[in-house]
């Protein structure tokens, strides 16, 4: 996703995959992790100028400050802190802790509960690729009867 800029209360991003241009409100909100988005574009802002949300601070071996974090950092980086953090949840029943990608269904699957369209959220064109995010990976429980 690369950010374009915030103004008239809404945050502009194009997506990089399908080219989507999104306008999400800054005003949008989870109330399960208390944060809303201008808070969280904020916490992304440094002293480096950048167009990326997510990006380096200072030179880090090729990659320069303001430069984006590419994913296989991103993924290794939460892994790390979530084995360190001791939230392996979901190993029982032989699944696989959550990945840092995990987080995207996740947050998918909140808003969706809150009435908000996760298909434009995540700027997908197709909803079949919503609903892999959408999917809860059977740790929902089923009533039978």
């Amino acid at each position: 996703m690369l950010f374009k800029d915030v103004h008239d209360g809404f945050l502009h991003v194009v997506q990089r995959k399908t080219g989507a241009r999104l306008r999400i409100s800054t005003a949008l909100r989870l109330e399960s992790v208390s944060l809303n988005l201008t808070t969280l574009v904020k916490q992304c802002r440094d002293r480096v100028m950048s167009q990326h949300l997510v990006h380096h601070a200072q030179a880090s071996g090729r990659a320069k400050a303001g430069q984006p974090v590419v994913l296989d950092t991103l993924s290794s980086a939460f892994a790390e802190a979530r084995d360190k953090a001791g939230a392996k949840l979901g190993i029982t029943f032989g699944r696989q802790p959550p990945s840092f990608h995990e987080q995207r269904s996740l947050a998918a699957r909140l808003h969706e509960a809150k009435g908000r369209d996760a298909q434009k959220l995540l700027g997908h064109r197709s909803a079949t690729i919503t609903d892999l995010y959408r999917d809860s990976r059977g740790a929902e429980w089923i009533d039978v009867a």
